[in-house]
């Protein structure tokens, strides 16, 4: 893919690798919870203004068409329109090396306090918390979904099978989702 021009309402001069390096790792370090393309349209498009709307919009186009993370495949495309292969890689590594390294340091801290007993017991509260949020929302959801009998007893064969039984989840699931969609199949049609 040949370098493109740079959008009319861009500066002259495409922005150097360096330029590309601080904006990619900037955004890797801050734009947490996905959506990346959305971050990258605000960023290179609103903000610096390096690429204009339609060139944006072909690339987010491209980006769906190929396999692979949507985020890494327009940070690539973006990266190579604004300094052909050099700026790709150096966007891509960029964005990559901020979570990368906030990972490790998360990862030592961890470590290095793997045998605090204060820090166990916070886990264990959060653990317990996370259950009961799980519980409240399978309840909530049996309440208003209204299942039918066939549904609560493949859902307490779930519990039971999984959580009491301790058997791995993969193959009970496996087991039970067909025995789930036919007895939902079979409920539709007597409607």
């Amino acid at each position: 893919m040949a370098q493109s021009q740079p959008p009319a309402n861009a500066a002259s001069v495409s922005p150097s690798l360096w330029a590309i390096f601080v904006a990619f790792l900037r955004l890797g370090c801050t734009s947490f919870g996905g959506g990346t393309a959305g971050w990258l349209h605000r960023e290179f498009v609103l903000r610096r203004r390096w690429i204009d709307d339609p060139t944006f919009a072909a690339m987010l186009t491209i980006g769906q068409a190929l396999p692979g993370s949507h985020g890494t495949k327009l940070t690539v495309l973006i990266g190579q329109h604004l300094r052909g292969t050099p700026g790709a890689a150096v966007a891509l590594f960029a964005l990559l090396a901020g979570p990368f390294v906030i990972v490790l340091a998360v990862g030592g801290i961890y470590a290095e306090l793997t045998g605090n007993k204060t820090l166990h017991d916070m886990l264990d509260g959060i653990a317990a918390a996370v259950v009961g949020l799980t519980f409240a929302t399978g309840l909530r959801s049996a309440v208003h979904g209204a299942p039918g009998p066939a549904a609560l007893a493949i859902a307490a064969v779930t519990v039971l099978c999984v959580g009491v039984l301790r058997w791995p989840m993969i193959p009970v699931v496996l087991c039970l989702a067909p025995v789930s969609i036919g007895s939902a199949w079979l409920q539709a049609r007597r409607r």
